[in-house]
């Protein structure tokens, strides 16, 4: 790369409600650009909510690949309309929300390759999509499906040992089987089946692009070699069965395409990209990802814990290692590494439930700020004893552990305000704990998500991990962060140890330390939390 004028990595994210971009200046390591927009409000003709289309049936969640098409263009007309130079790019990743699949026919690759810039992208690959709605991470319709595969798998090393995961319904191998059951014919028209982040990185390299393992390995049909990515003969051979039997003429095999390592050069980018949007023409792109293990990298590649609607813990595994009872999915990270991720349901909601139930009615006339502050003082002192109250948390059903619905709380009732807002802090960040033993210890951990704010949470999260909690700046934006700095370090050619370092900045205010007066009686509820857990109340 030319050293003499400036640099800029691009790193987009396609989560589920929004798309955001970030732009590094890679040799001034800074952040110059920063964008995110909403489906809901930028394409309101989908009427999508929360970027889902709406469906009666609650179990079914899909998107518009339409939109998402769209979205693409939107986010570099965004761009280009702003006052970065787009000539300075000169890498670009995308990673997208996980296990999304889009499916086309035939002529993508030519289409793809001979995209016209004067024309926006939808019109010119709208004919070959063959799959009018994309099922996405939150869809769980394909119950027959997952049992079918567990039970076909079962005598031959079970699922989870030739894919890193259980059968999920979620999964793009259950959505695959199930809409080929469906409509046969359209799977049989259908050449290209992608997930998102593949798709999205075909359209931005000009030809069909293979998976990553980040977001690959989140499909129940590859292989579990970090080293050399791939299908699983296994996997396949039971799903073309399941299919030739409910009139589907082709292999699966032939339409998933390839599979490569993390961060693998594709090509030089599109020049539909570089004539509509000023993209230089020497950029290259870089095989998508799932936003989880981008999310990992662009925090710095040690264990993040997200604060969301649900609440997650990621880390890299040094060792491949399934879960036997799906308490968290493996998927692939830079090359050589997989990482684990544990994704408890019960997250932000329970905390909002408990707001508007025991904060609302006095603070009538106060900001959302303030009713938060009200909240988290209600939750008392940071200082625990063995006996604090606990609860089981699970306003909707939960996935780790798999409980049904229902707040069970332990020695106390609902109309103690203080009590269930403190039993909610002080169980959850017990729960976060127990559900991610199988993940190397750390002495420090990123929290991100909008509870990154909540004080009294993330010093329980010290304290019971006794690490170091710190966030980063542009929390908001450390997936698409991520996917810059891997064209950061595809483009200086430096080990990504090296890359973290120069790109990820610590917001050193947010820095918080374990106390050593909780450590004891920390080790005491962790106990009590898992005995709670295994009891069987509901």
């Amino acid at each position: 790369i030319d050293m003499d004028s400036k640099v800029y990595a691009l790193g987009l994210d396609f989560g589920t409600q929004s798309v955001k971009s970030v732009i590094l200046d890679v040799y001034e390591a800074e952040v110059v650009y920063t964008d995110s927009f909403e489906y809901d409000f930028a394409f309101p003709m989908y009427r999508t909510q929360g970027g889902v289309l709406p469906d009666e049936n609650l179990e079914i969640r899909h998107t518009a690949p339409f939109m998402l098409i769209e979205a693409l263009d939107m986010a570099f007309a965004r761009l280009y309309a702003s006052s970065i130079n787009t000539g300075y790019i000169k890498a670009v990743e995308i990673d997208a929300m996980q296990h999304c699949t889009v499916y086309s026919d035939t002529s993508f690759r030519e289409r793809v390759r001979a995209l016209n810039p004067e024309q926006d992208i939808l019109p010119q690959l709208q004919p070959c999509i063959t799959r009018k709605t994309s099922p996405i991470w939150e869809d769980r319709s394909t119950i027959e499906e997952v049992d079918y595969l567990t039970n076909a798998l079962e005598k031959n090393e079970a699922i989870q040992f030739l894919t890193g995961n259980k059968a999920e319904l979620r999964f793009p191998a259950a959505q695959i089987l199930k809409w080929a059951k469906q409509f046969p014919d359209e799977f049989n028209r259908t050449a290209h089946i992608f997930l998102l982040s593949s798709f999205l990185t075909s359209i931005l390299a000009g030809k069909v692009a293979p998976v990553d393992t980040g977001d690959g390995w989140g499909t129940n049909l590859n292989n579990i070699n970090i080293d050399q990515p791939g299908w699983n003969d296994a996997v396949l051979t039971v799903a073309d069965a399941y299919l030739q039997n409910r009139g589907a003429v082709f292999s699966l095999r032939d339409k998933l395409g390839g599979m490569a390592h993390y961060d693998t050069v594709i090509d030089s980018i599109n020049p539909y990209f570089t004539r509509r949007y000023g993209i230089s023409s020497e950029a290259i792109v870089l095989a998508g990802t799932g936003d989880n293990p981008a999310t990992l990298l662009g925090c710095g590649g040690h264990t993040v814990i997200s604060l969301g609607s649900s609440y997650t813990v990621n880390g890299v595994m040094q060792k491949v290692t399934p879960s036997l009872t799906g308490e968290y999915n493996v998927f692939g990270y830079i090359p050589g590494k997989a990482m684990a991720i544990t994704v408890i349901t019960n997250g932000a909601k329970v905390h909002e439930f408990l707001l508007k139930k025991y904060i609302n009615p006095k603070w009538l006339a106060s900001s959302v700020e303030e009713k938060w502050e009200a909240y988290i003082a209600a939750a008392g002192d940071a200082a625990v004893s063995e006996n604090e109250k606990l609860m089981l948390p699970y306003l909707i059903d939960e996935s780790v552990p798999l409980r049904p619905s229902g707040i069970v709380r332990d020695g106390f009732d609902e109309r103690d305000t203080g009590t269930n807002i403190r039993a909610l802090h002080i169980s959850q960040a017990l729960s976060l704990h127990l559900h991610s033993r199988h993940l190397n210890p750390e002495s420090a951990i990123c929290v991100v998500g909008g509870g990154a704010k909540n004080r009294f949470l993330k010093q329980l999260i010290a304290d019971v991990f006794d690490a170091r909690i710190y966030s980063i700046q542009h929390a908001g934006f450390a997936a698409c962060l991520g996917c810059a700095i891997s064209c950061a370090k595809v483009l200086l050619q430096i080990p990504y140890e090296e890359a973290v370092k120069r790109y990820v900045r610590v917001d050193k205010a947010s820095s918080v330390a374990p106390l050593k007066q909780n450590r004891s009686a920390i080790q005491t509820l962790l106990h009590r939390y898992e005995a709670l857990e295994n009891s069987g109340k509901t």
